[in-house]
Formats: C-alpha cells, sequence, structure tokens
C-alpha cells in the first residue's frame, strides 16, 4: 500500500546527491541541480506508474558530514514534492565517519527529529522522523508538536516486537487491548492486571 524509495545511508541515489561521492562531469554531476537529477527522474518514473491514491515516500539523510547540508535537503524535498512525492523520510549520514549516526555515544533521543521539522516547514511536505524514538509518548510528543507527520520504528522493534503494544498502553492505559484481536486480547488485558510482572521482579531480586 506504501512505496519507499531509498535515497539515504551511502545507496546509489545518496552517492549521486553527493558532492564529495559524484565525481561525473555529464549532465548528472557538477551542480546541485545535475546532482539531484537522477533521484527527481526516479521518483517522476514510479510516480506515473505507481497508483495515484498509494502514497510514495522517498528516504533521504537530511545531513551526511561530508558537504550534503539540510539546505540541500529542503531544496531535494521541494522538488520531489512538484513530482509526485508524498513523504519525505527524514534519517541521516552513510558516507562519512563524522556524520551523527557514525558512533552512537552522545546521541539524544530523538536527535533526527529536527531534520524532519525543518524539512516539514520550508518545503510543505509531510515527513516521517526516525532514530532514537524508543516511547510512545516521545513519538506522540513529536506528532503532536508538528514536528513530524508520521513516526518510524526500526530497532526498538528489534530489541521488542511487542514495541506497538506497550506504546499503545502507555498512550491509552486499558482501552490499548481493545485494538488487538479479541481471540487473544482478552487473555493479555488479564495477564497485564494479574501481578504476575511484579512476582517475576521480586524473584529475578532474590536470585
Amino acid at each position: 500500500e506504501v512505496l519507499e524509495i531509498h535515497g539515504a545511508h551511502g545507496y546509489l541515489m545518496h552517492q549521486f546527491l553527493s558532492e564529495a561521492a559524484n565525481q561525473r562531469s555529464d549532465r548528472y554531476g557538477g551542480s546541485l541541480a545535475n546532482r539531484m537529477r537522477l533521484a527527481l527522474e526516479i521518483a517522476e518514473a514510479i510516480r506515473a506508474v505507481w497508483p495515484h491514491d498509494r502514497p510514495l515516500f522517498f528516504r533521504i539523510s537530511a545531513v551526511d558530514a561530508l558537504g550534503w547540508s539540510l539546505d540541500d535537503s529542503v531544496r531535494l524535498a521541494s522538488e520531489l514534492r512538484s513530482r509526485g512525492v508524498d513523504v519525505m523520510d527524514c534519517s541521516s549520514g552513510g558516507l562519512g565517519t563524522g556524520s551523527p549516526t557514525a558512533s552512537p555515544r552522545g546521541l539524544k533521543l530523538g536527535f533526527q527529529v529536527p531534520y524532519a521539522a525543518r524539512i516539514r516547514q520550508e518545503a510543505e511536505i509531510p515527513t516521517m522522523a526516525v532514530g532514537l524514538i524508543v516511547s510512545g509518548r516521545q513519538a506522540e510528543r513529536i506528532l503532536q508538536r508538528g514536528e513530524a507527520d508520521l513516526i518510524a520504528v526500526g530497532r526498538e522493534m528489534l530489541l521488542d516486537p511487542h514495541w506497538p503494544v506497550r506504546a499503545a498502553m502507555e498512550l491509552m492505559g486499558d482501552r490499548a487491548f481493545e485494538l488487538l484481536p479479541p481471540q487473544y486480547g482478552w487473555w493479555l488485558e488479564r495477564r497485564m492486571k494479574s501481578g504476575l510482572d511484579d512476582a517475576l521482579k521480586e524473584l529475578q531480586a532474590v536470585e
């Protein structure tokens, strides 16, 4: 139902966008307009065949520490919007060791959210925020502040496959179980109210 073009993290389209990586001397290299050309042509070609009632996303490295700037990303997002892209998925890094994602130390929760917020405001296109969004309340706060329109969660789901359920419980309390299929939603609600988790914590503390 949704199609996303991956133009970030050092892959081919990111290499074309990057002034450091793109050393071409033809119409696909040199100026920013030329370096954006491949991404724009790909977006146009996909939009031409992808149904217009289905969203088309584009993922970018909003900054990469090798010359690609947030200003460049705003311009690219504006051009992509005019070619039918519906949402910008705003990540960072991928080509060098100086990007925020190169080392996990010192990273702050939601460290990439400002990229989504600025692109959303200046390019006037919906954005998706990513990067160290670890709780339902944090995600909801980003949305309520108008910093992004969507939230993407990846590694937190690898750490906890039940992240969506826990996030829903944070925000909705017991009503979260109504979102689950009734075949097991009722049991999970009973399980959560049973006090077994507290008993398990006490047992682990003794061990």
